[in-house]
């Protein structure tokens, strides 16, 4: 005060009350202002110093969030509010509202410092204690609304002079209002409260929602951030999954294991009745041998020939080729390494034929695979289908095809007698031995269907 004196005298306005406020205002903002950032060096300084010797996850989270540099920039406001208080006696309106500006500071500090000190506290809980990373960033975001509304609260009545209580009341009249304003909020408050107590979402977990599709990085309040297989990246309103449902991929994830659920068209020309010399020839494959033996003997015996699992055996027919087909897939899977077992050596495996359709016969395959990774899943899937690809022909049976104009050029080119040696693409055993050569006169061109086991429809 004596140094607002002075600078006033040397001006010759040493009388001039509002001026005096105001030159002390001044000083004093300096004054608060420099004692202020030497006192935020010092503390900065220590609390930096000792996050290097306590090992503590709170305390040098507080020091990397710059919690204690937030909190050191209250000094200054704190020393002029002290300061400004001794010209209140003036009820000077520039002093006045020097302070209620102040005030106003201080609070917008207070609160930058408590969403500091939440962030800090949710980091530690997410690290620690929430193990399986629930969508509880959402409650974090609530916490911190609710920290400004009540700051925004009490700066309305520093401004306007008014008890916060009666502000309270009074925005309670306007609830309405605020309800369609932070509609979205609410919502995802009592979606994320829903899906944390049912346990339905994680962070890290692999949905499926409109189109949406892959991993939960983020819930918040707001939205749910998911990051798709083509590296895009989805937002998706929280009560949106709770209003209208989401395929949670996670129990998949943790079994370790896939579903394949997959069908085969087999053109029904190719399935025939089998002979005693096709049952043979089938025989010849390793894991029919004993599969055909212990079949034939059940026929023999009279025993009804399709008894599911009768003497250990997989479900099959040996009465055409489509049926012992059955067999051997359902033998293939479970003793495929990358077919998921039970504990016994069991799985859930079976094939089955489905409706007859225009477009043939559909054989299912239904099993699980020992691993649900997405690239080593597409590629036990892939080997296991273009090992059945390749040994339908082994059982006379093909798979449908809507005929192209390849397949007419070919039936034209073959129809008059010319040797299909040259043509490439008809599968192997569909004709006797042409010469290697040439073409085969019309008079000498061998029958179509010379191979009684396969349908001339095939070309």
């Amino acid at each position: 005060m004596k140094l607002a004196y002075g600078i006033l005298s040397w001006f010759h306005a040493e009388n001039d009350k509002e001026l005096f406020i105001f030159v002390y205002a001044v000083l004093v903002f300096i004054i608060s202002f420099g004692v202020g950032l030497i006192l935020q060096w010092i503390i900065v300084r220590v609390v930096t110093r000792l996050s290097h010797r306590w090992k503590s996850d709170i305390y040098n989270n507080l020091v990397g969030d710059k919690f204690f540099s937030r909190i050191c920039r209250l000094i200054p406001a704190i020393l002029f509010l002290i300061f400004i208080q001794f010209t209140l006696t003036s009820h000077a309106t520039l002093s006045n509202w020097l302070t209620r500006l102040t005030w106003i500071y201080i609070i917008v500090l207070l609160a930058i410092a408590l969403c500091s000190l939440v962030d800090v506290t949710w980091m530690h809980i997410d690290s620690r204690e929430n193990k399986r990373k629930l969508p509880l960033k959402g409650v974090v975001s609530l916490t911190k609304g609710i920290i400004w509304i009540v700051a925004l609260v009490v700066i309305l009545a520093i401004i306007f002079n008014k008890s916060p209580g009666s502000l309270i009341a009074g925005i309670g009249a306007f609830a309405a209002v605020i309800m369609l304003i932070f509609k979205d909020s609410i919502l995802g408050v009592v979606a994320g409260v829903q899906l944390s107590e049912n346990d339905s979402l994680h962070v890290g977990d692999w949905i499926k929602v409109g189109d949406a599709n892959g991993i939960v990085q983020e819930v918040t309040l707001t939205q749910v951030k998911v990051l798709n297989w083509d590296k895009t990246v989805t937002t998706v309103p929280p009560y949106s999954l709770v209003s209208s449902g989401f395929t949670n991929y996670r129990s998949m994830q943790e079994s370790g294991t896939r579903r394949v659920e997959r069908s085969y068209l087999i053109d029904s020309d190719s399935v025939v009745a089998t002979t005693d010399e096709m049952l043979d020839e089938f025989a010849k494959i390793p894991l029919l041998t004993e599969w055909i033996t212990k079949k034939r003997a059940q026929q023999a015996a009279g025993k009804v020939e399709n008894v599911f699992n009768s003497e250990g055996l997989v479900d099959g027919s040996i009465e055409t080729n489509l049926g012992v087909f059955r067999a051997y897939l359902a033998l293939y899977l479970l003793n495929h390494p990358n077919v998921d077992k039970n504990t016994d050596g069991t799985t859930l495996t079976f094939i089955t034929t489905l409706p007859q359709t225009s477009a043939g016969i559909p054989i299912q395959l239904y099993f699980f695979t020992s691993t649900s990774k997405w690239a080593p899943y597409e590629a036990i899937t892939a080997g296991i289908f273009e090992h059945i690809a390749v040994m339908l022909s082994k059982f006379k049976l093909y798979t449908f095809e809507y005929p192209t104009g390849r397949d007419t050029m070919i039936e034209g080119y073959l129809s008059p007698g010319k040797t299909p040696n040259s043509v490439f693409g008809v599968p192997m055993g569909l004709f006797p031995t042409a010469p290697e050569k040439g073409d085969v006169p019309t008079s000498q061109a061998p029958p179509v269907k010379a191979n009684p086991d396969v349908d001339s429809s095939v070309l």
